[in-house]
């Protein structure tokens, strides 16, 4: 008979075996979670409060997520996600943001299994970068990117499955490969480009492309297509409510080499990353406005040049985070731009590239005979980026931390400026809202940015008059439905109605899917006098927002001025395409605070 201790062997060794292969994953994982640490107490920020705790899709049946254009843009799966957290967390943040972590952390750790079966060095190394990279913080931390790390997690879960596939020729791969990109797309279609990425690994592989490659990528290019262009629909229709941003073609290409510029320094020397960024500092009319492009086209010329060279894994690596950020370049109009021209938390797939090509630099440094400082250069590195991520994620306790944090990273940001004061204004911080605007009068370079700051903070002084003038001003250097709402929302501080009905009129004829001008049309209508108008501009605004913007509570609220308070259920019900007794109606209902409407 055997001892008991070599019985027992073969069982310790497995578990051995079992705890090796784990634990670089369990590196991964923990120190995602160390680098946005201090994030994960924080409350619901910026746009959390509509997408997640006062959003009426989240409360209602499942099937208005899939089957309606009723979310703001198309991201089905992610807002099923989100969907199934409000069952579980409520408005609980802390459940929200441990699965955004876990869902990083496991993007980071499928990076290093598809570095590693494509043989490139460094490839932990890259997976390690990446989950701590200070770029990445954004999409972890901020509850409603959850859109980044589900649909970045089945990106490489993709691509993976895809190299089985290639590796095995078995159909079963193919499908599973195919259905996990379906999967991506549906979670954020930032995943579009994967079929050019498919082919870029058969060059990278086989240095040529064959009939197969295009053969086998042709649905995945398909699927790009199909749901790229329902995803066009939602920002324009929906998102954008119509609305064409103010910029020329030449605005848009000079931009967008900016714009990729920009991505590439954070992604590369990730120091000084803006929550919000501030707009390009020249001018399209200003020769300077040019140089980036220039840059762009030589180094595409020389790296292009250097593609079968020592330059291969450059060109491959940077080739494929232009790639990856080319749908937000600022080419198309996307809702993120009436905001900045670029946003850091866009770049979290297209981030692999560099990330794995900083990673094979400092293999390939190991590899030599100055070993030892690169590894200490990778830990040095390591503990930098979690360092810097653990930072940066402290503006995302709350919405006062966050509008600080963006206003410090990016002082001629209007955006910023304008939302901190309201955050301020909105805790009885008056003198110090002021102070913001005051400043943001002062500092800001764009005409038409500063005089709508001035503007804003003329009203907050109750120096009306000129603080319209200066708004007036304002949407005369620059033709802006965004502006004229301003400048509508301004009049009605001022008591002058009739003339805020005049802006905003034309602004909702111009844009009839926006709920948010509709609400304020409906708000001066009421405050007019005009009861039965406002009704029906708020209740179609009730309709297209589901409850956002407050536009149902207002139009409760105007019924009851009405004195017709006992048929809102009815009203409402009708508007939103609802039982009478359905729990959302029943919520909106209680919110308005009107007992007779119950």
């Amino acid at each position: 008979m055997r001892p008991a201790a070599l019985q027992e062997a073969p069982a310790s060794s497995e578990a051995a075996r079992t705890l090796k292969a784990l634990a670089p994953a369990a590196v991964i994982f923990l120190a995602a979670a160390i680098a946005v640490l201090p994030s994960l107490g924080g409350g619901f920020v910026f746009d959390d409060h509509g997408l997640i705790e006062d959003s009426a899709l989240l409360r209602g049946p499942l099937w208005r997520i899939w089957l309606t254009t009723e979310p703001v843009d198309f991201w089905p799966l992610t807002y099923t996600t989100l969907w199934l957290d409000w069952r579980a967390w409520g408005t609980g943040p802390l459940g929200y943001r441990l699965l955004n972590v876990a869902l990083h952390a496991a993007t980071a750790t499928l990076l290093w299994r598809v570095l590693r079966r494509l043989a490139v060095p460094g490839a932990w190394l890259a997976g390690l970068l990446f989950a701590v990279h200070p770029a990445t913080v954004e999409s972890v931390a901020w509850i409603s990117e959850r859109k980044n790390v589900l649909s970045g997690a089945l990106f490489a879960g993709a691509v993976l499955v895809w190299l089985r596939h290639r590796a095995s020729r078995r159909t079963g791969w193919y499908v599973a490969a195919l259905a996990t990109f379906l999967l991506a797309l549906l979670a954020k279609t930032s995943t579009v480009m994967l079929p050019v990425v498919l082919l870029g690994i058969a060059l990278w592989q086989r240095g040529r492309l064959e009939r197969r490659d295009l053969v086998e990528t042709a649905p995945f290019f398909a699927l790009s297509l199909a749901l790229g262009a329902v995803t066009v629909w939602f920002q324009q229709v929906r998102s954008l409510a119509g609305a064409r941003l103010p910029r020329g073609l030449e605005e848009r290409v000079g931009g967008a080499a900016w714009a990729l510029l920009s991505y590439l320094r954070t992604a590369l020397v990730p120091v000084d990353i803006p929550l919000v960024a501030a707009p390009w500092p020249v001018g399209s009319a200003e020769p300077l406005f040019w140089a980036p492009l220039a840059i762009v086209l030589a180094a595409a010329g020389v790296l292009a040049w250097g593609r079968r060279g020592p330059l291969r894994p450059v060109s491959f690596a940077l080739g494929y985070h232009a790639l990856m950020v080319l749908p937000v370049l600022g080419l198309v109009d996307m809702a993120y731009l009436r905001l900045a021209p670029v946003a850091s938390h866009l770049q979290y797939v297209a981030l692999m590239g560099p990330v794995a090509l900083a990673a094979a630099a400092l293999a390939r440094l190991a590899s030599g005979p100055r070993r030892s400082a690169a590894l200490a250069a990778s830990g040095v590195l390591a503990l930098a980026l979690a360092a810097a991520s653990a930072l940066r994620s402290t503006a995302f306790r709350d919405d006062l931390a966050y509008w600080e944090a963006a206003a410090r990273g990016a002082p001629q940001s209007r955006v910023a400026a304008l939302r901190l004061a309201d955050e301020l204004g909105a805790r009885g911080r008056v003198p110090e809202a002021r102070a913001v605007l005051a400043g943001a009068a002062a500092r800001l370079r764009d005409p038409a940015d500063r005089l709508r700051a001035e503007a804003i903070l003329l009203v907050h002084s109750r120096r009306f008059a000129e603080g319209l003038a200066a708004a007036g001003a304002a949407e005369q250097v620059r033709t802006d439905p965004f502006f004229q709402r301003d400048l509508g929302e301004l009049l009605i501080q001022a008591g002058r109605f009739d003339d805020a009905i005049a802006v905003l009129e034309p602004v909702v004829r111009a844009h009839p899917n926006s709920a948010e001008h509709r609400y304020w049309l409906g708000s001066a209508l009421a405050l007019a006098g005009r009861l039965p108008e406002a009704a029906e501009v708020v209740r179609v605004a009730c309709g297209q927002s589901r409850g956002h913007f407050g536009t149902c509570t207002a139009f409760v609220m105007v019924l009851a001025r009405m004195g017709q308070a006992d048929r809102a259920r009815a009203e409402l019900a009708s508007a939103l395409a609802l039982s009478p007794w359905d729990a959302e109606v029943e919520r909106l209902l209680a919110e308005s605070g009107v007992p007779e409407a119950r």
